[in-house]
């Protein structure tokens, strides 16, 4: 079923959020020619969609299971407004985070399905994006059908070996299968841990085999969607000494939190965006 929706391009830019690094499973399927839009698509979780800009009605154009619909639209995060953070930041003094915004017409900060997004930050620590996809792609090939990602069952009793072998997982394997068997015994509740308190959901992140601060503030946002939380990664320590060189780390996260409370992590994006296109 197609479900449309007017979208501004400062509301939603997929090229830019598919390419932000908080995200795996988003790719232009096909680019448009003669006429015809480029098509995009996500898998999250259990569920899979495909989106394109109707040139005719300047509406986007979702093509999703009618059950699936409300999951698509949570995992978008379309009830929030993103033009309202925008206009905080442009009316800062903060000549970097006003061009890093130019630079990322169209972010958003996902939803994303809590148990994918929490073994996809597993396997992203001390990793690059290119072979974190890689290494997700291996586990939907393998474990389920393709397109849907592997749920704790699948993953809980593989031999650490076989889970290692061609996925570049390397020490991550047994994070993730002692992950998953904590799930699948009862002992880990993802969502009920989602439903903390900001300090008491991060705290419960920090005590899981596996899982240290970065990883954890990445689960924080881009699965619990607390956007206070803030990662810092080794490009987030390059901005911070080289465009708020006045600062030190302590002092950054202060005039972070101090400036842009309730929306840090979406600041966060739009820097991490546009520094890697810096390169």
């Amino acid at each position: 079923m197609v479900f449309s929706k007017m979208l501004s391009a400062e509301e939603f830019n997929p090229e830019v959020i598919m390419n932000s690094g908080q995200v795996f499973r988003m790719k232009r399927e096909t680019k448009g020619a003669d006429g015809m839009p480029d098509t995009y698509s996500a898998c999250s979780g259990s569920y899979d969609i495909y989106f394109y800009l109707n040139n005719k009605t300047d509406e986007w154009d979702f093509a999703c299971d009618e059950n699936a619909w409300e999951f698509w639209q949570q995992y978008f995060d379309f009830a929030t407004d993103y033009v309202k953070y925008n206009d905080d930041i442009r009316k800062s003094n903060d000549s970097f985070l006003k061009d890093a915004l130019k630079d990322s017409f169209g972010m958003r900060i996902l939803r994303q399905d809590l148990w994918e997004v929490f073994i996809s930050y597993v396997i992203s620590q001390n990793n690059n994006i290119p072979k974190i996809k890689k290494s997700i792609q291996t586990l939907c090939d393998r474990y389920s059908d393709g397109i849907h990602f592997p749920k704790p069952e699948d993953l809980a009793y593989i031999p650490e070996s076989e889970l290692m072998n061609g996925t570049a997982l390397g020490y991550r394997a047994d994070y993730i299968i002692g992950i998953s068997k904590a799930v699948v015994d009862g002992k880990l509740d993802i969502k009920s841990i989602s439903k903390l308190p900001y300090d008491k959901a991060y705290k419960s992140l920090l005590e899981i085999k596996g899982i240290g601060p970065k990883v954890a503030n990445c689960i924080m946002l881009y699965g619990f969607h607390f956007m206070e939380s803030y990662p810092i990664d080794t490009w987030m320590k390059k901005i911070i000494t080289e465009d708020y060189a006045q600062y030190s780390q302590k002092e950054y996260l202060d005039y972070i939190n101090n400036t842009y409370p309730g929306f840090q992590g979406y600041v966060q994006q739009l820097q991490f965006y546009h520094k890697r296109n810096l390169r």
